[in-house]
């Protein structure tokens, strides 16, 4: 009976209920993000024994089936992905061990946003320059809350104009499909001629409306990259020989200047080295 007791009083000292680790991670209580967001609730605890956590909704348990897309919970924290305004509501994470129990809630409130037509990056596609036979990739990165139905179009001349008589530009469609179509916001352009320099541009449209962005594609003969090369090479080159010959100048000058004196006669190898000064300099 006394080792009983002993064994009790041990366990009962070497419990501790659970306590919050990172309270300065639980600061914000009020989440209001727009509906197709991440939410991630964090309730980082400890105790002795492991303590174990609950979600609640609402007051009720909380499990993955209870939601479409279902959630995750991992590392004292329940993630939510692609939230809907049927998330909205009183999230409560229960921790808890046989010498305790704590809670914490959060609140969400998901956002409805206005449908709006189709966002492109900025910047993207870009301007290209490159040489006839190499190949070219045109990159457009598009955003949108509803389907999205996305083109590729090459600028072209009919007659000799760009425009039509109503001012609509004249444009030959390359490649067309929806955003789940395996690399539709990539133009690839193969073994690129003289013919394909021109404006390109990505058009993406919704039901809301259409969004469109350009580039401009340079192409050059290979002998004129080589040729621009070469000229940059040798302008460099001839500024730094000019810049060489001014300095060696000025110093011949300024040594010109001052009479001659001995110079001391120092020795490498056993072979002695004479500094000489000329009184003049040809190039100067």
């Amino acid at each position: 009976d006394g080792d009983g007791s002993l064994v009790a009083v041990n366990r009962a000292m070497s419990s501790s209920a659970p306590y919050w680790t990172q309270p300065q991670r639980m600061d914000k209580k009020l989440y209001a993000v727009p509906a197709g967001n991440t939410v991630k609730f964090r309730c980082p605890a400890s105790g002795s024994p492991n303590p174990s956590i609950r979600w609640l909704k609402n007051g009720r348990e909380f499990r993955g089936e209870h939601r479409i897309g279902g959630i995750r919970v991992r590392h004292w924290s329940l993630v939510m992905e692609s939230v809907v305004p049927s998330d909205r509501g009183n999230y409560t994470c229960l921790v808890e061990n046989q010498a305790g129990r704590i809670r914490y809630s959060y609140l969400l409130d998901v956002l409805e946003r206005s449908p709006h037509r189709p966002i492109l990056q900025a910047g993207l596609p870009a301007n290209t320059t490159a040489v006839v036979g190499s190949d070219v990739e045109f990159f457009c990165k598009v955003y949108s809350d509803a389907q999205p139905h996305i083109q590729w179009l090459r600028h072209i001349e009919v007659n000799g104009s760009s425009f039509s008589p109503d001012g609509v530009p004249y444009v030959q469609v390359l490649k067309t499909a929806d955003i789940n179509s395996s690399e539709v916001e990539v133009l690839y352009l193969h073994n690129v001629s003289r013919e394909d320099a021109g404006e390109y541009t990505c058009l993406a449209g919704n039901s809301i409306g259409l969004s469109y962005q350009s580039a401009w594609l340079t192409v050059l003969p290979a002998e004129e990259l080589y040729t621009d090369i070469i000229i940059y090479t040798s302008g460099s080159l001839a500024v730094a020989m000019a810049a060489v010959i001014v300095v060696l100048c000025r110093m011949q000058t300024q040594a010109s200047k001052q009479p001659l004196e001995p110079v001391a006669v120092h020795k490498l190898s056993k072979f002695p080295l004479i500094r000489q000064v000329r009184p003049g300099c040809s190039v100067c």
